[in-house]
């Protein structure tokens, strides 16, 4: 069962996680979004059925709404700057796209509006990987050499 909360740490997120087996923390790539995240792993990590047994929390991070080219002027984080901050498994990233503003106009998630789209494909990949399967991550807008186009980012 996949159980959707609040953003933020309210009592809406923290009811959520409180019985969690797993979790998928997503975080969009600011700072403002990003410490709240951190909060949240903090949260998972003691205030969870689990954290009280003395349990582990399976965490991975998808973030979103990612931008390459404002991650290289400084406008919002890059992705390995998150990663460093959060330290937990990253299990995809979505891009920034005009495909998920049409969809959500649509009224519509937009794997199903639009399947097609750069946005849709990565929370298909996301999925897959939370499944278990083995996908390379690509870094929207990375540049990569020939070994990183053959092995790719290794997913959570």
């Amino acid at each position: 069962m996949i159980c959707d909360s609040p953003a933020g740490i309210e009592s809406g997120a923290t009811l959520a996680m409180r019985h969690a087996d797993v979790a998928i923390v997503v975080t969009n790539p600011e700072v403002s979004s990003v410490r709240d995240s951190d909060r949240i792993i903090g949260l998972l990590d003691s205030k969870t059925v689990k954290a009280e047994k003395g349990e582990r929390m399976e965490k991975h991070l998808l973030l979103t709404r990612y931008e390459p080219a404002r991650a290289e002027r400084g406008d919002m984080l890059k992705v390995d700057d998150v990663l460093e901050i959060l330290s937990i498994p990253l299990l995809g990233i979505v891009p920034e796209s005009m495909d998920v503003l049409r969809a959500s106009n649509l009224g519509s998630p937009v794997t199903l509006a639009d399947g097609a789209s750069a946005p849709a494909r990565a929370y298909f990949e996301a999925a897959r990987r939370l499944k278990g399967d083995a996908l390379p991550i690509t870094v929207p807008g990375e540049k990569r050499g020939f070994f990183g186009k053959i092995f790719g980012r290794k997913a959570a």
